[in-house]
């Protein structure tokens, strides 16, 4: 009776830490996804020196954005073609582009994907990057300046504060994101 005692305490103890175990895992697993209309930070640091980023065009010629061929700051809209939150922005960052385009240049910036075919919705240049860059997630936009140097870096779609943030940075006022972000 004593040993049937000892086993179900056991039973009882390595239940606990089990859950223990699984509950931790899964907060671990979800405390490190983002959430791109509510991003944690941005990957590239604002002060932080930026390197030419150098790819191809949609027709498949090399492309490199230097920093310093303009007197314009570059503005960089990091994406990926599987990004649904890219997608969900296109309206406001095409909008920005138009808007802010006398005083910035913009180059969209498209991360390493499997995709083959090579697509672009902006009406702005677009490298194709190759290689390793900086940028972790996407929608992701970088004002850099001649010198390389990041004057100002947003993560996620231009919503809530990143929203209001750009268009104070911007001088503008950007449309929300497109109706499917709401599922419509």
């Amino acid at each position: 009776m004593e040993s049937r005692q000892r086993v179900d305490r056991l039973l009882v103890v390595l239940l606990a830490l089990s859950l223990i175990v699984n509950v931790g895992v899964v907060w671990w697993f979800v405390k490190g996804r983002v959430d791109p209309a509510t991003p944690k930070g941005p990957d590239v640091a604002v002060g932080s020196t930026l390197a030419p980023i150098s790819g191809v065009t949609k027709d498949g010629q090399p492309l490199t954005v230097s920093y310093a061929e303009d007197a314009k700051p570059v503005v960089l809209y990091v994406f990926s073609p599987a990004c649904v939150w890219c997608e969900r922005n296109l309206e406001s960052i095409t909008t920005l582009s138009r808007l802010a385009g006398a005083k910035f240049r913009f180059v969209g910036v498209s991360l390493p994907s499997a995709a083959t075919e090579r697509q672009s919705p902006f009406e702005f240049p677009v490298v194709f990057a190759v290689g390793r860059l900086p940028f972790r997630a996407t929608p992701q936009t970088v004002v850099v300046g001649r010198d390389g140097r990041v004057l100002q870096s947003w993560m996620g779609a231009y919503v809530g504060k990143t929203k209001e943030e750009m268009e104070k940075y911007f001088g503008t006022s950007l449309p929300g994101l497109e109706a499917r972000a709401n599922g419509g």
